[in-house]
């Protein structure tokens, strides 16, 4: 493994609604999200501006069977890795809800086409 200074890891698994402490989510679980993936990180690490690089085939030490790649951050502001998770958290909460809107929003199209007919 490379020595990263001033860079911190996260993986998925820390901001999973579906993990338990024991297996490794790092936030309160009112703060997490279901089904987090690298994906998902990215776009929070976008939306709050922070530099990042992606190991998307790494595999998380406590569910090694699994492939789910880690985010690296640039700490550059010097913040406490809590902050920095903190922070992520948040972004990351938001990308979810933009994705279960989205898939709402395309359930809710596809189910208007099949089941209205019109009345003469």
């Amino acid at each position: 493994m490379r020595k990263r200074d001033g860079m911190v890891i996260f993986w998925p698994a820390y901001f999973d609604q579906n993990y338990t402490r024991s297996q490794g989510r790092k936030i309160p679980s009112k703060l997490s999200a279901p089904e987090v993936t690298l994906a998902l990180l990215k776009k929070a690490a976008e939306s709050l501006e922070l530099e990042y690089e992606l190991e998307p085939e790494k595999r998380y030490p406590r569910n090694w069977t699994e492939a789910q790649g880690y985010i690296v951050i640039a700490n550059n502001d010097g913040h406490k890795k809590k902050r920095l998770m903190l922070m992520l958290a948040k972004g990351v909460r938001r990308a979810a809800a933009q994705r279960k809107s989205a898939r709402l929003a395309a359930e809710q199209k596809k189910g208007k086409k099949k089941g209205k007919k019109k009345r003469k």
